[in-house]
């Protein structure tokens, strides 16, 4: 299907309060949503996770960034070890009968071994905190048993009031959905919150979504397809709450490390799909303009997704 045509669906439900909800219904329709979405969540989480160093058993915090639709990443750090975790997102997208819906797959073999395998907890510990989590009967419940603290919509002083230093930093394919500006802030913030030596993780997806799999995917594009586009141009297709993304590459949100003074450790570049190659002559100026650096045009696509590992120094 042309991608402009699920632009436009977006662009249109964009307009109503529901929209983002949705636009979001299709992928609940697969029998195995909520066991994917569980199975998904826990292991990036420890994926992610385990390039950190980090000392559980020391009363750590950590926050999340970009809750999404589901709990089971905050939880899993909580079942990991962490003593307080705050998760944030610009919506309130969070449903008690979705959370009912996936925690009992925490008792899903292969999950509980992912969790196990890098928990503080004894398995008999971590089995008891799970009993518990599958008798809870609402969200306050939930938040008060984990010590979770779950604010959206969010600020950035509002997470400051809740925590002022924090061990771990972690966001799941969601920085490219937030705009160059505001991601100026959260790397500035990350550098005021984050203690020193500690870890912050970012998984990115750098791809255009309408390539994404799914009923609405444009099989005929390249997965870099809206690199060839004007801003103002994109921006009348996709410049909405629903279909954003800013079209950064990784070499951005290196140049914001070094902006704020932030350690990296490591990117981990990752080409996970089938690649659709984009001839980089076609690269808007537009595109080429938003970074600071002279830079190779041919690193704009060289990468489907990465993970960004820093610390603070």
């Amino acid at each position: 299907m042309n991608w402009k045509v699920k632009a436009l669906l977006q662009k249109n439900l964009s307009t109503t309060k529901l929209g983002d909800n949705l636009n979001h219904i299709p992928a609940t329709l697969n029998k195995k949503y909520n066991y994917n979405v569980t199975l998904y969540q826990v292991h990036e989480c420890i994926r992610k996770f385990n390039y950190s160093n980090i000392n559980l058993s020391l009363n750590k915090t950590a926050l999340e960034i970009g809750t999404g639709y589901s709990l089971i990443s905050a939880i899993t750090l909580s079942l990991l070890g962490f003593e307080k975790i705050i998760t944030v997102d610009v919506t309130k997208d969070i449903r008690f009968s979705t959370l009912k819906k996936q925690i009992k797959y925490l008792s899903n073999s292969e999950i509980f071994q992912l969790i196990s395998s890098k928990s503080i907890y004894k398995k008999h510990e971590i089995t008891t905190k799970i009993n518990k989590l599958q008798k809870i009967n609402s969200l306050d419940s939930l938040f008060k048993l984990l010590n979770i603290k779950y604010l959206a919509p969010y600020s950035f002083d509002e997470i400051i009031q809740n925590s002022k230093m924090f061990d771990y930093v972690s966001s799941q394919v969601v920085l490219e959905h937030i705009p160059p500006k505001t991601l100026n802030e959260l790397f500035q913030f990350t550098k005021q919150i984050l203690r020193k030596d500690h870890f912050c993780i970012h998984t990115i997806n750098f791809i255009d979504h309408f390539a994404n799999p799914g009923f609405f995917q444009d099989k005929s594009i390249s997965e870099f397809n809206f690199l060839k586009y004007s801003d103002q141009y994109w921006n009348f297709w996709a410049g909405n709450s629903i279909a954003y993304t800013n079209r950064l590459s990784y070499i951005f949100y290196l140049e914001l490390c070094k902006k704020y003074n932030l350690n990296v450790i490591n990117f981990i570049g990752e080409n996970y799909r089938v690649r659709k190659e984009l001839n980089s002559e076609l690269i808007h100026n537009d595109i080429i303009k938003k970074y600071n650096s002279v830079i190779n045009i041919e690193d704009l696509t060289k990468y489907q997704r990465g993970t960004l590992i820093i610390t603070n120094t």
